[in-house]
């Protein structure tokens, strides 16, 4: 239990009475951790053989680099058209904006310029209008009962759905249908989902739809891996499931009621 508690950050304050409270941070585990120590993964440890560790480890640093570049271009584009509802305005902010960033941080020309062009396959896509009624980006999430976080890059209301979320990635090759790499990505969806139910319960609102949408270095239409309905649920249960599981592995299943 001690490994789990962050007890160089003890904090005390004055609570009821005027009595010393203590209090002691948790460490949480991502969504990602969850999910990358819970769920096996023998296509990526299969390219890993096939190409050795070292490769493996710098191609991996370079996709980084690469979804970095695109991320910051998609949200320096939506934070100003969230608020101005103007493309234009929204397009030139980014086009100026993201390059001088992301420099700053020291992601590579090149994967600067791959990530403007999948940038722009998005902006060219249908996708593109789907995000008209933001409720907000870059938006960090929690689940209060199971104990876990995240961040996911799109809230919005979907016009067909109501609410929804999406979250990017970009990709060399299209996400095949039942490869581990869509089950994971389903389980994030479910985990998004869950955490945004359980944070605005008192308001009655419920996910409806949550998507990944991938931009692939192999084409130019972007790729949607999508759950809603009876499926989102499913993904919801399972990623409860496999969150327990690692409770339970890290023994800070006490956490959990």
């Amino acid at each position: 239990m001690v490994d789990f508690l962050d007890l160089e950050k003890i904090k005390w304050s004055k609570g009821h009475y005027g009595l010393a409270e203590c209090w002691v941070k948790i460490k949480v585990p991502s969504v990602s951790a969850v999910i990358s120590e819970m769920i096996p993964d023998p296509e990526l440890e299969e390219f890993i053989r096939s190409v050795g560790k070292e490769k493996a480890d710098e191609i991996s640093k370079q996709a980084a680099y690469r979804g970095t570049a695109m991320h910051l271009f998609l949200e320096n584009f939506l934070k100003v058209y969230s608020k101005s509802r103007d493309v234009s305005e929204a397009l030139s902010h980014t086009q100026k904006e993201s390059p001088r960033e992301l420099l700053e941080k020291e992601v590579p020309q090149n994967k600067i310029d791959e990530g403007r062009d999948l940038f722009y396959n998005f902006y060219y896509s249908e996708h593109s209008n789907s995000f008209a009624n933001l409720v907000g980006t870059e938006l960090s999430i929690y689940s209060p009962t199971l104990f876990y976080r995240g961040k996911l890059d799109v809230f919005y209301v979907d016009k067909a759905f109501g609410y929804a979320v999406t979250d990017h990635k970009t990709s060399s090759s299209y996400i095949k249908e039942g490869s581990t790499k869509e089950y994971k990505y389903k389980l994030q969806l479910g985990s998004y989902a869950n955490a945004l139910d359980e944070m605005y319960r008192d308001k009655g609102l419920v996910v409806k739809k949550a998507s990944i949408l991938c931009m692939s270095t192999k084409s130019k239409i972007p790729q949607e891996v999508s759950c809603n309905g009876a499926e989102l649920e499913k993904y919801k249960e399972e990623f409860k499931t496999i969150c327990r599981e690692w409770h339970i592995k890290n023994k800070t299943d006490f956490l959990l009621k």
